[in-house]
């Protein structure tokens, strides 16, 4: 019972209830059928107090009272070896029929904890992309020390809640981008002074980089380059300008050489947003055209 009033999470519960669960089969018969009882009679009054966590704990802990009461769904909980040799033999005294109950209560204990994760965490999600976008908006093309530090918090709070394990070969990467927002003076410079409006950067099939800039009076800035996935965790895409070409309008075209390597850790990836960190420490934020 101590156990699991202390959790403050989905995550820390589901390790208090195996805890629970192995203490009991821990007990003999007479001992678990008491400590049973007990235990339910302490976990509704707990669940009806006034100190419960919070509302989706109330409800967790009362889902976990209802299947508390089912000795196969808590025996199911433990490990083979945390079990006496006597649940053992009855355990191969137990028909089919009751395996698969015991492996219902499993399996929705299972999807119960993790459908309330997923759905808590893209609740978390979109309150804190909500908070990034108008962060973005505020100070766009602007990068001050306390702007830098109020995004990369809220980078730092995003970045375990990435939705995409490997967004460096993830197929969400390939499409046109719009700049939010960046730390990267040469990109701003055109920004702060009225130049462009509008950032894009366009990865697609894995192979080609084109970054975007349009004049406000016509023409244009673009560079584009190579790339492919580096080795490692999935996170990082190797890049390697190849051209660069600005566009004046009626003074004319002009081509420069290639313009450098590097590489950036794509830190957060999903249908519409994407968080970059590259090789000169910059930070890129854009979010799906």
């Amino acid at each position: 019972l101590a156990y699991i009033t202390k959790a403050s999470s989905v995550s820390q519960l589901t390790s208090q209830v195996h805890k629970v669960a192995e203490y009991s089969l821990q007990l003999n018969e007479t001992e678990q059928q008491q400590q049973h009882q007990q235990t339910l009679a302490e976990l509704h009054s707990v669940i009806t107090s006034s100190f419960i966590i919070s509302k989706n704990m109330s409800v967790l802990l009362n889902l976990f009272l209802v299947l508390f009461a089912s000795i196969p769904a808590v025996s199911c909980f433990s490990s083979s070896s945390l079990r006496s040799s006597k649940l053992l033999r009855q355990h191969h005294r137990t028909s089919k029929s009751t395996a698969t109950t015991t492996q219902l209560h499993l399996n929705f204990l299972d999807s119960l904890f993790s459908s309330t994760t997923n759905s808590n965490n893209k609740s978390q999600i979109q309150q804190l992309k909500t908070q990034l976008y108008k962060t973005c908006q505020s100070s766009y093309g602007t990068s001050t020390p306390p702007i830098r530090t109020s995004i990369e918090s809220l980078i730092s709070q995003l970045q375990p809640l990435n939705p995409t394990p490997s967004p460096s070969t993830s197929k969400l990467l390939q499409r046109k981008w719009i700049v939010l927002w960046t730390s990267e003076k040469e990109i701003n410079f055109f920004l702060e002074k009225g130049i462009s409006t509008r950032i894009e950067q366009t990865l697609s099939e894995g192979k080609v980089l084109e970054n975007w800039i349009p004049f406000v009076r016509g023409g244009g800035f673009s560079v584009t380059g190579s790339i492919q996935p580096a080795d490692g965790d999935g996170l990082r895409t190797e890049f390697k300008f190849e051209s660069a070409t600005l566009d004046i309008g009626k003074w004319g075209t002009y081509n420069f050489p290639p313009l450098g390597e590097g590489w950036f850790d794509t830190v957060y990836l999903d249908e519409e947003l994407r968080i970059d960190v590259n090789s000169r420490n910059d930070i890129l934020i854009c979010r799906g055209e």
